[in-house]
């Protein structure tokens, strides 16, 4: 049986990409192209309305290739929970399931499984592997479409996740800890983020771990365990944070369950606490009744704050959502202008921030191409730079040329690549730990493609790379 496996959205959305792969190929399956599939998967997203509407027109097309070929299209994730009637509009008749590896595995006629860090994933990035701690939130934002398809918070245990690291040290050095609010982590199992860290930690070697987005309130929750783990070289100093408006009436009405106060403090003991940190925060503009008043309010409060990265997305109701039937929706004129606005005060942050990388020399891992055929690793701080050297899948020492507001320009330094010193270990020099493994090997079949940078957004892509 031939398979075709089509996925978008969050870094969690692309590793149960990945994982739906390699489950497939381990029941039987082969990948091949659309057209010669008996069956298709299009794995959704859903988190805006722009968004959606894209899918829609993927689906449709796949859903013509699927009729004009007699194979059956199989409409999976968080699209088919959030919004399963817009797709029986464009695409009547085809299989839809929610974001469950066990259903999808029932319609496809093989052995039952749930997403969990032992099914095998062919990886989007050979350089990257992506590691779902857990799925779900413990929140109830008012425009959140994303907890009616995943519900409460569900965690993976630590014994799990670190056989899944040590296993993939074999071949990869950078580790993405992913999940709907990574900060929710344990609260289901008795287990917690900062003790996840710990145990990932303890495992040997020369390797990175990005964590990904949590919300303010579970950091302010184990931050006293979480941030003596920052110590540790291969723990980026990086988080992300959304604070989503610098009101407190409108993030009330968001039950984000914070104050703006609270954010800003939040921000300012980290930067105290972890030098050097990089920040990156989300903001919705035009939430529904939100005054040009409240909206100035944000914008103080970014220029307060100054994250080196913003997302900005412009409200889009969604459906089941409390915050799509609040009275005060504001017209896509008002919400244009607002995020041109705030678009521009970002990059100007963005680009004081990165100047303040002019003349530093960082050991920086390598895992992506860039659009025009250069090379970009991530420093300490997981900021990326820019080298014309193919340093794919290894350490190197760089120094920081240039400053923009997306990105670094640098140079590898005269050792060029990264050697055993008390700042990197004990690195061969194809940029692995010896005798642990070969850089650019990989563990699953078939060329990854390059991974687009994680923190693009609608409106600004912060760390987008020329």
């Amino acid at each position: 049986m031939r398979l075709y496996v089509e996925g978008h959205g969050c870094s969690m959305a692309q590793a149960e990409t990945g994982a739906i792969k390699g489950h497939a190929l381990a029941s039987g399956f082969h990948l091949s192209e659309a057209k010669d599939a008996d069956f298709l998967v299009i794995n959704t997203c859903a988190v805006k309305e722009k968004t959606e509407f894209k899918m829609l027109r993927r689906i449709r097309a796949l859903s013509k290739i699927a009729s004009e070929n007699n194979s059956r299209l199989i409409v999976f994730g968080c699209l088919p929970k959030v919004n399963p009637s817009i797709i029986d509009e464009v695409a009547p008749g085809v299989i839809m399931v929610g974001p469950d590896l066990e259903g999808l595995s029932r319609a496809l006629g093989i052995k039952e499984e749930r997403f969990s860090p032992l099914v095998p994933q062919v990886r989007p990035n050979a350089n990257v592997e992506i590691m779902p701690i857990a799925s779900g939130c413990t929140n109830f934002c008012t425009f959140c479409g994303t907890k009616l398809a995943r519900g409460n918070i569900r965690s993976h245990s630590p014994a799990q996740l670190r056989a899944r690291l040590e296993s993939s040290l074999r071949d990869t050095r950078e580790f993405w800890l992913t999940g709907q609010d990574t900060g929710a982590y344990g609260l289901d199992n008795g287990s917690s983020l900062p003790e996840l860290l710990s145990e990932l930690l303890s495992v040997e070697g020369e390797f990175r771990v990005r964590i990904g987005m949590m919300n303010p309130h579970h950091l302010r929750r184990i931050y006293t365990e979480l941030v003596p783990l920052f110590r540790d070289r291969r723990l980026y100093r990086f988080l992300h944070i959304p604070v989503q408006a610098g009101s407190d009436r409108v993030l009330s009405l968001m039950r984000r369950g914070y104050t703006s106060t609270q954010f800003i403090a939040l921000v300012s003991r980290l930067r105290e606490d972890v030098p050097g940190i990089t920040i990156a925060t989300d903001i919705i503009v035009g939430f529904p009744s939100e005054t040009e008043k409240e909206f100035g309010e944000t914008m103080a409060l970014i220029r307060e704050v100054e994250p080196d990265v913003v997302n900005i997305s412009r409200f889009g109701a969604r459906l089941g959502t409390k915050a799509a039937a609040m009275e005060g929706q504001l017209p896509g004129s008002v919400l244009k202008e607002r995020s041109r606005k705030l678009t521009s005060l970002c990059r100007e942050i963005s680009m004081r921030q990165n100047a303040r990388m002019m003349g530093k020399t960082e050991i920086a891992f390598f895992s992506e191409v860039g659009p025009k055929g250069n090379f970009v690793g991530r420093t300490s701080n997981y900021k990326p730079i820019v080298v014309g050297e193919n340093l794919l899948g290894k350490f190197a020492e760089v120094e920081v040329l240039a400053a923009f507001p997306t990105y670094l320009h640098g140079t590898v330094a005269a050792s060029r690549h990264a050697h055993g010193n008390k700042d990197t270990g004990a690195v061969s020099a194809d940029g692995f730990p010896d005798g642990q493994g070969t850089a650019g090997s990989r563990s699953c079949p078939g060329p990854a493609p390059t991974l687009p940078l994680n923190m693009r957004s609608t409106r600004m892509a912060p760390l987008f790379v020329p």
